[in-house]
């Protein structure tokens, strides 16, 4: 079976449901993934490995880890989202639920590991969402928190096709960036308003939900940088977003830092610089619904 997924084609026994009713083509990009069955034995890893990344909560618990060597590849794990053994080449992996429930470590799974595969096959990733409108892909940047996901629905119930939750991996062709789908579920905050889309998990941060997502990658049209200030004001105001470096931290993982890496970021980063950027400054008393709305009024002042 195969899921199209960051610009990988995950091909698995047995897909992870998170990875269903993926509808975008091939790349021949090739991931080859399994999961250890409970009470399967994990394969040994290196006890020289090194530690490269280490996220925690706010409170100091851990909240996933990543480890590195030479020969065995990466390491991500955390206490509550199981442990992936990803390749160096980003072609193999092999995830271990640990008795997690599946909605667990799966979301380990699309959040970081296979993105993290993505550019380990070359593509690059951003710390953004993003929605088809008239055949462009649009990015919405911003920190966790800043409403990313909750205005890529917005923009969803006014005709746009939802392309990615959170990541979203670009690759340049001839040139032109091209934005590919993610998996066809999104989390949005677990107080936010219900939306429409089967509600696969909730726990005390989030809820997961399904959506139906583009069938294909969309050349990248346009990014918006959203930046909330409680001394914002209440109508979004845009701005041109000419700070070079704003693109450059927009990436989604600064664990992986080779030249053949580094110069590829700064090639995506020039290239998406000659598009539309620009900057929402939007203040607390201001709605998804007038946010997307701005969006398209600038879109169409663009045609």
């Amino acid at each position: 079976m195969r899921a199209t997924v960051f610009g990988l084609d995950v091909q698995s026994d047995a897909l992870p449901s998170y990875l269903q009713g993926a509808a975008s083509p091939a790349t021949g990009r090739p991931l080859a993934a399994s999961v250890l069955q409970d009470g399967s034995p994990k394969p040994d890893w290196p006890g020289d490995a090194d530690l490269v990344c280490d996220e925690h909560r706010p409170d100091g618990s851990i909240l996933f880890q990543i480890e590195a060597h030479p020969d065995a590849g990466y390491l991500i794990h955390g206490p509550d989202y199981g442990t992936h053994r990803l390749s160096g080449d980003g072609r193999s992996l092999l995830s271990s639920p640990e008795e997690l429930p599946d909605a667990a470590w799966q979301r380990l799974l699309i959040a970081q590991v296979l993105p993290f595969a993505a550019l380990l096959q070359g593509l690059e990733v951003f710390h953004a969402s993003a929605v088809v409108i008239n055949g462009k892909a649009i990015a919405l940047l911003g920190p966790s928190g800043s409403g990313k996901t909750s205005l890529a629905l917005e923009l969803c119930s006014r005709s746009a096709s939802f392309l990615a939750d959170d990541v979203l991996a670009i690759d340049a062709q001839d040139q032109v960036l091209l934005a590919h789908p993610g998996t066809p579920v999104a989390g949005l905050d677990r107080l936010a308003p219900q939306s429409a889309g089967e509600v696969l998990a909730t726990d005390d941060r989030e809820r997961m939900v399904r959506v139906s997502g583009a069938v294909a990658p969309a050349p990248l049209g346009a990014l918006f940088f959203l930046e909330r200030r409680q001394d914002g004001p209440a109508d979004p105001a845009f701005e041109p977003a000419a700070d070079a470096r704003m693109l450059l931290s927009a990436t989604f993982n600064y664990v992986l830092q080779s030249p053949e890496r580094l110069e590829r970021l700064l090639e995506v980063c020039a290239l998406a610089a000659t598009l539309r950027v620009e900057r929402i400054v939007i203040g607390p008393g201001c709605e998804t619904a007038h946010v997307a709305q701005g969006i398209l009024q600038r879109l169409g002042d663009a045609t």
